[in-house]
């Protein structure tokens, strides 16, 4: 299944094919959301920072996550991308990162040209040009997030382009990241 704003994803590389009548238009985070109850253990993967060190979700134990998988070839990705940087901005001071990796196959250089050409500042430049997150999370659109909770596991995701700066996706982050964490994680 794809959202209605993703891209889907091809056996050796990435296929493109726009879904929903504006590539740049972005849902709220209701309109898509799936909540897993009870959260589920997040399958293994790792990533590569901008500095090339290797990553895995364990290196943020104790965070709230919202991971989103985009490439900078996916319209839609495009589109939300200047919301996951606002977001990472509001929900930084509440201990929720955004992790946005990208799946794009030229890897670093690419991130980064998006990023400086796009005002992006609050991310972090993550890539998987080999797409073992995509295939881990058995993803089949992009661009698609998860949120992961501050014990570890998938509370929710999302399929499609998401107005992610939102005060009710704000609040609805905050509130997910609780879900299943122990008490000595969770914040107000």
């Amino acid at each position: 299944m794809v959202g209605r704003r993703g891209v889907l994803l091809g056996g050796l590389g990435a296929l493109a094919l726009a879904r929903g009548a504006r590539a740049d238009a972005l849902d709220s985070l209701s309109d898509g959301l799936v909540e897993v109850s009870p959260p589920s253990v997040p399958p293994e993967f790792s990533f590569q920072t901008a500095a090339g060190a290797r990553q895995t979700l364990a290196d943020y134990r104790g965070k709230g996550l919202v991971l989103n998988i985009w490439a900078t070839w996916c319209g839609p990705c495009v589109a939300e991308m200047p919301a996951l940087d606002h977001l990472a901005a509001s929900v930084a001071p509440f201990g929720i990162l955004v992790l946005p990796i990208s799946v794009d196959a030229q890897g670093l250089p690419a991130v980064k040209q998006f990023y400086e050409t796009h005002g992006i500042t609050h991310l972090p430049m993550l890539v998987d040009p080999d797409n073992d997150v995509a295939r881990a999370f058995k993803v089949e659109g992009i661009p698609t997030s998860f949120l992961i909770d501050r014990g570890g596991r998938i509370a929710g995701h999302v399929e499609g382009a998401v107005q992610w700066d939102s005060a009710d996706a704000i609040a609805t982050i905050r509130g997910l990241v609780n879900v299943g964490a122990p008490p000595e994680l969770q914040y107000g």
